[in-house]
């Protein structure tokens, strides 16, 4: 019986052992410029699913945190240690293209499975883009040959409500897995007193957070508008008051004592005020539960507001514009853009002079089947080549980079050769 009762726990040290998430692959978010389909980025970590964009100019981002570290308070650690990597795609045709911390890697062969080196002491974050729009089934991720588990943000259906929210920053942004887009109180106050509910449809065991406090976009935008530095979380029975960083980046906040429940509501007690607004602003949040459990929230507001742009803009001119990829041939180079029905847009300009890359936020302020006019406002990076002296055999290039929040109101009109113009006051397309 001795031997039994050994032999039982030595099972269970070893499974523990080999399960543990100090070891594992730890996803702190993942997000898809766009999911069709009804499919999510999350799928390619759950076996039977995948992910499919709704353009060919969408992909999937993973962003990474230190297993080792899963228990630490503070700043968060933003790398997962790994050697190796694999892709499964839905079709098994063409290819997907691995970014790695914002340079191009790699292709994988989308017709055979195959594990491919990762040079790296720490992988911040990667980016798969899918060639012609296909879907991605898997991601794996091995170390010397031995694939690793891999612990993501478990979704969980509920609902995420706020006191008040400013126009186009809804609560459920908090939960979307993108830092560039947030929750804005819409109080005329500092945000003080104001609050956001999570309303879950299963109950959870909640001990901490992960946070990423303020506007996190650009550092510019950080210090203009306002953040928490403390914050009130309640499940009606127990609550207490956090501490928050008033700093750029990830944090990761454990509770006094681990609360359980559906519904969770967090009250900003203090903030840091704006230099410009008073809009207090969070960026981002993941729920932490028991033993490295990390969670996430589905609100189905997000989906219905995709729903409500689709309707508005059916039988409009924008029909043939909204979730269409529009590749565009220039004479020395090119200019792609997509505005995607979850009000976001991207538009890359690239020649041999500058390269361009405008993304954020449109709304559609009017549309009937002829015009449209459509308000953007995002990040406009640009670097700027120069070539000194370019008939010299001294000749020299520079470059200069920049990065600026900007706004536009686009008139989209049908273009003289086919296809759209989209003109603005800084933007002017084409195609």
């Amino acid at each position: 019986m001795k031997k039994i009762i050994l032999s039982l726990s030595l099972l269970f040290f070893l499974f523990c052992k080999g399960s543990s998430i100090e070891k594992s692959v730890v996803i702190e978010r993942i997000q898809a410029a766009s999911s069709a389909d009804g499919t999510s980025p999350i799928n390619v970590f759950k076996s039977g699913k995948y992910w499919k964009p709704e353009t060919s100019l969408d992909g999937i981002t993973i962003f990474f945190s230190n297993g080792a570290q899963w228990n630490q308070p503070g700043k968060t650690d933003g790398r997962a240690f790994f050697s190796e990597l694999s892709i499964e795609c839905k079709d098994k045709k063409g290819y997907v293209a691995l970014y790695k911390d914002g340079s191009y890697a790699t292709n994988f062969d989308c017709s055979k499975t195959e594990i491919q080196k990762i040079r790296s002491n720490g992988v911040h974050v990667i980016y798969l883009l899918p060639d012609s729009g296909n879907g991605i089934e898997s991601v794996s991720f091995f170390q010397d040959g031995k694939k690793l588990e891999v612990t993501y943000p478990e979704p969980i259906q509920g609902e995420v409500k706020a006191s008040s929210t400013l126009p186009n920053y809804p609560a459920y942004s908090l939960f979307d897995g993108s830092i560039d887009f947030a929750w804005v109180e819409g109080a005329k106050t500092d945000g003080v007193g104001e609050t956001f509910q999570i309303n879950l449809e299963d109950e959870i065991d909640l001990s901490g957070i992960e946070i990423f406090n303020g506007y996190q976009r650009l550092d510019s935008l950080f210090h203009k508008n306002g953040s928490v530095t403390e914050l009130q979380v309640s499940n009606g029975s127990d609550s207490f008051t956090l501490k928050v960083e008033d700093k750029q980046g990830g944090q990761r906040i454990f509770f006094p004592k681990t609360i359980s429940g559906k519904n969770f509501t967090f009250k900003i007690q203090k903030v840091r005020p704006g230099n410009t607004w008073s809009d207090t602003v969070i960026a981002e949040i993941i729920l932490l539960g028991e033993k490295g459990k990390r969670f996430t929230v589905i609100d189905q507001n997000a989906e219905k507001f995709k729903e409500s742009i689709l309707s508005k803009t059916d039988g409009t001119i924008l029909s043939s514009l909204v979730n269409k990829a529009v590749f565009g041939d220039m004479p020395e180079g090119r200019l792609d853009y997509v505005f995607r029905s979850n009000g976001s847009f991207v538009i890359w300009k690239d020649d041999t002079v500058e390269k361009r890359v405008l993304d954020g936020n449109w709304v559609l302020l009017d549309a009937n089947s002829s015009e449209a006019k459509i308000k953007i406002f995002g990040r406009d990076h640009k670097v700027v080549t120069t070539s000194l002296d370019a008939d010299s055999p001294y000749s020299q290039t520079t470059e200069e980079e920049s990065t600026l929040i900007f706004s536009d109101t686009l008139t989209i009109t049908p273009a003289t050769i086919g296809g759209l113009q989209l003109v603005g006051n800084k933007v002017q397309i084409s195609n």
